[in-house]
């Protein structure tokens, strides 16, 4: 009997496994809906397909620290959900003057792919950034564009990652990523980057 129990639990949950619901919730448990992130990372030079491989950026000695409040609100089906993030930040460095930033945007994320006790979460964040004063690499691409970074897009892919122990927390990755979106905003294009480690607590 405790033979049969066992290789049902088995075949129930696979070691791998792309999942469409939360995977670490416990019978009856609903799921959390709401998060808080705490994040920081130094800013580079590359534009975002050079910042995004993360150790062969050209760092500099610039960085953005910040908290974001994030909600899922739309439950899209096979794993992927839809919802909103807001968020502030102070960037700061060796060559650029303290400055504050705050964005908003609609957020895509999937429940992420199981390994045993592991889940690895992918997300996409799009929307508006606003900033009180811009970088060095910021005003030189207002120099360039002939145009203005104060209010322009905002991007941030990520990828998050859980343990089955601490269900709650996360380690996350973003991209944090300033565009006009060729020209759409600001008259900009590529503005700025930063590579972001987090701690996001799931409530």
């Amino acid at each position: 009997m405790a033979a049969d129990k066992a290789a049902a639990s088995t075949e129930r949950e696979p070691f791998i496994y792309f999942a469409t619901t939360d995977p670490f919730l416990a019978p009856g448990q609903k799921p959390t809906r709401n998060d808080v992130t705490l994040f920081g990372g130094p800013f580079t030079t590359d534009t975002a397909g050079g910042a995004l491989s993360i150790f062969g950026a050209d760092y500099t000695s610039n960085y953005i620290i910040g908290v974001t409040y994030g909600r899922d609100v739309f439950d899209l089906g096979a794993g992927f959900l839809l919802g909103g993030v807001a968020g502030v930040a102070i960037r700061f460095g060796e060559d650029d003057d303290t400055s504050g930033e705050i964005w908003g945007g609609v957020r895509l994320k999937h429940q992420g792919l199981v390994i045993g006790d592991i889940v690895i979460s992918p997300a996409f964040t799009a929307g508006l950034s606003a900033v009180t004063g811009e970088t060095e690499i910021e005003k030189e691409r207002e120099a360039r564009y002939d145009g203005d970074a104060s209010f322009i897009g905002f991007l941030g892919p990520e990828l998050s990652v859980r343990w089955r122990g601490a269900p709650n927390l996360e380690l996350t990755w973003q991209l944090h990523h300033r565009s006009g979106g060729g020209g759409t905003f600001g008259d900009m294009g590529e503005t700025s980057n930063a590579n972001t480690i987090g701690i996001r607590y799931r409530f």
